[in-house]
């Protein structure tokens, strides 16, 4: 894709998520607060030469554009989650995507679905996405409304969620968590 300084119109953005890599700030979804439209829409920001780029997104995300879960590793970003309102039908999601940021390409590895057990999340919304020794972590959010204080676990190399064991007091989220790994800790 051709680089283009198409405005994104952020002023007004809410329940987007952002991340960062190297000078690119990526940002994902959101709504607008002024009119309601939601924004199933990537961007990336190149804070060096000031040049926004928009990514179409896959449809297999189109239902996740509200209060996802994001991190970065490398040149991939990865996304979880949220939900969207169409009219008056809710949804939320839990599918799983990855989007490279070299070559503009998206991949689905874990497609929405609402048949999930115990060793994979829910759809839900509001949880803290991090990465961490070749797997992905989703943490907290919410399914409906009902807080989930779960953690799971995806392995990128055989790409199976697992839930984590958790010792000890957990802690009380009651609304969007945001956090990351930092020195392997």
């Amino acid at each position: 894709m051709s680089e283009t300084n198409e405005y994104p119109g952020l002023e007004n953005r809410l329940h987007h998520s952002m991340t960062s890599i190297r000078e690119f700030l990526i940002i994902y979804g959101g709504y607008d607060n002024n009119t309601g439209e939601e924004r199933n829409e990537l961007w990336s920001y190149n804070t060096i030469s000031d040049v926004w780029k928009r990514y179409p997104t896959p449809i297999g995300i189109k239902d996740t554009c509200l209060s996802s879960s994001i991190c970065s590793v490398g040149n991939i970003v990865y996304l979880f989650g949220g939900d969207c309102f169409e009219e008056d039908d809710y949804r939320q999601g839990n599918s799983l995507v990855s989007f490279n940021l070299t070559n503009g390409s998206w991949e689905i590895l874990y497609s929405n679905t609402d048949d999930y057990d115990d060793n994979t999340p829910p759809p839900m919304c509001g949880n803290l996405l991090f990465y961490h020794k070749q797997s992905l972590y989703v943490l907290g959010g919410f399914h409906g409304s009902v807080n989930i204080d779960k953690m799971y676990k995806f392995c990128l190399n055989t790409a199976t969620w697992s839930i984590v064991a958790q010792n000890g007091v957990k802690p009380t989220f009651d609304s969007q968590i945001f956090g990351t790994v930092f020195k392997n800790k």
